[in-house]
This record gives C-alpha cells, structure tokens and sequence, in this order.
C-alpha cells in the first residue's frame, strides 16, 4: 500500500488548533516578567508602578479616557481612512506581522491626511486599541521602515500603556487634542496632568518611548531600518536631506548636556531622537533581544540590566556625566534617506 504521508507534506504536521494554542500561549508567556514585557525599560517599568499606586489618579483618567476612545474612533470613521484587508491591505499586512510577533490582537489603523510625520495610539485596558498613521509618514517611511513605526505603536498596547499614554496624547498631540471638545468631563483630566503631575506623567512617558522603540526593533528586525525610521522623524523624510550622519547627529547632544538648555525636555512626552538613536543601538546588543530575533544575536551580547542601566544615565534630563556614542557600533554609519 502506498505512503501517503510521503506524498502529502502536511501529514506530519500537527494540525490541532488546541495544540498550536498551546504552544503559541507558551511562546508568548516566555516572554514576560510579572506580567510585563522583557524587554521593557526598567524606568518605565518603575515609573508605571509609582502610577498605579496613585489609585484616584489612575481611577479618573482611566474613567475619563475610556469615555474618550469611542469617541475617537467614530471621528477617525468619519475623517479616516480605516486600514483592512481590502484597503491599503500592505499596510494591514505590516500591522498583522508586527501583533503576531509580540502576541497581542492586531489594532484598527486609521491614516488621516496631515503633512506632519506623525503616528500615535489611543486606547484603554480594555477597549479595542486605535493606531493611527498620517498619510505624511506613510509617504515618507519605507514599508520596512513603517512597519518599526507600527511595531512601536503596538509596544503601547504590548505593554498596557493604554491609559497613561492616551491621557498624554490627549493633552500634548495636537491631532488627538481635537477629542478634548468632544468629551464632556475631559478638561478635569487636562488639568489634572497639565497641574503638579504634568512634569511625572511626561518623564514617565519618555521612558515608555524607550521601550516601544525596543518593539519596533523586534519587528521590524533591523537595527539600519530602525534608525533610519527615526532619522527620517527627526527631519521630515525630506529628500533634499537623503544623508544624515548618525554619528556626528548624536555628538550635537553633548553640547548642550551641561547646560540648563536640557532642562526644556522635562516637560517633553518623547526623548530627544539622538538619545532614542542611542538608546537603541544598546538594546541591540541586549541578550533579551536575541531571544525574540535569534538573527540579531551579536557575539558581545549584554544583559538587560546592564542595558537599562546605561539607558538610564543617559534618558535622565538631569544626568550630565554620559558621553554619547557609548553603544557599541563597529562602524561609523551614515544613514541613507531614500
């Protein structure tokens, strides 16, 4: 009697949904530490935890942001694009690799039209989380270079930074601030934030940056692409700039490091791009990144605790002793705008 297994390829694999669950949930449970990502930022890790400690704060933005994301989410039908399978199916190709890598459900993406670079996330712990692109990134990143955009956003809903991240874009993204005369109630959290806790909220969400710039990297696999994207944020993908040298775009931190000029970043809700650039390129040698892309292992790899120490000196506003340039990089690298 014939083989048939020999000459069906799917014969020998399993095909039990209940077992590829199995695994997959083992897969994707590897990878937290208490509930939290591995490869989060200590400090943002730290600084959510002194949040949730401050019950009436989490309990009114958490009240008020969840009356604000339907909300959101029927304006962006109204004024969107919604990204699907039928519309702009490369781009919700890009969204469903990136949820498939870290494990979570894949978001609605809206593209409005903006000739401003921007991408953003608004959601909550538990109502359907909404990316949202501006047709001016979409024609300036690469579908490589997008899909870190994307990867990044996703690492706010990895992570469950919903809440606190949709309170900040609320009060600091002009495109989202539009919601804030639509919901009734929303100036209390405004003013709740823009008060005593504006300078905490913003310091937490710089960190919390670093961190979603880490999920980036693990989905769009390629530290270039990465910094490339980033590049392109900080001069506006314009073609008249197509060179950018990395190395020398980093020093220009080190002047002003020492001086009170620094200080206008503490009410800033994302670091300067020369620390995310190095912030970065030290993740790239972290141990914990070679567990989600084996590919991107580097024979000097170091821990995590190593990388988010170093992270830290340099993140800090305050800090003034870091010298850039301290990642390790074999090469100096100009990036290349296309």
């Amino acid at each position: 009697m014939k083989n048939l297994s020999s000459d069906n390829p799917t014969a020998r694999i399993d095909l039990n949904f209940g077992s590829y669950f199995q695994t997959r949930d083992r897969e994707i449970n590897s990878h937290l530490v208490g509930g939290i990502p591995d490869y989060a930022f200590s400090l943002d890790r730290q600084l959510r935890q002194q949040l949730a400690a401050m019950g009436p704060v989490r309990a009114i933005a958490k009240s008020l942001v969840s009356m604000a994301v339907p909300i959101y989410r029927q304006i962006q039908q109204m004024e969107a694009v919604a990204v699907s399978t039928q519309q702009y199916p490369e781009i919700y190709a890009l969204g469903e690799e990136c949820a498939r890598r870290l494990g979570i459900g894949i978001p609605q993406i809206f593209i409005y039209y903006s000739p401003m670079i921007n991408a953003y996330t608004i959601a909550t712990d538990d109502v359907e989380p909404i990316v949202i692109l501006s047709s001016a990134i979409v024609e300036a990143l690469s579908p490589e270079e997008l899909k870190f955009v994307i990867g990044h956003e996703c690492g706010h809903i990895h992570n469950l930074h919903g809440v606190y991240n949709t309170a900040v874009e609320l009060m600091t993204n002009t495109m989202a601030a539009v919601i804030l005369r639509s919901v009734p109630g929303l100036g209390i959290l405004k003013l709740m934030i823009q008060g005593g806790l504006l300078l905490f909220f913003s310091r937490w969400s710089r960190c919390a940056e670093i961190t979603c710039d880490r999920a980036g990297l693990i989905c769009c696999g390629n530290l270039d692409t990465a910094q490339m994207a980033l590049a392109k944020l900080a001069t506006g993908g314009i073609n008249k700039l197509d060179r950018i040298n990395l190395e020398e775009y980093i020093k220009q931190i080190s002047q002003v490091q020492a001086t009170p000029v620094r200080l206008l970043e503490l009410t800033r809700s994302h670091p300067l791009t020369h620390k995310r650039i190095e912030a970065l390129r030290l993740f790239a040698d972290c141990d914990v990144l070679a567990t989600w892309r084996e590919e991107m292992a580097t024979s000097n790899s170091r821990s995590k605790a190593e990388i988010d120490q170093r992270c830290e000196q340099f993140i800090n506003v305050l800090a003034t002793g870091y010298k850039t340039g301290q990642a390790s990089v074999s090469q100096p690298r100009t990036v290349e705008i296309e």
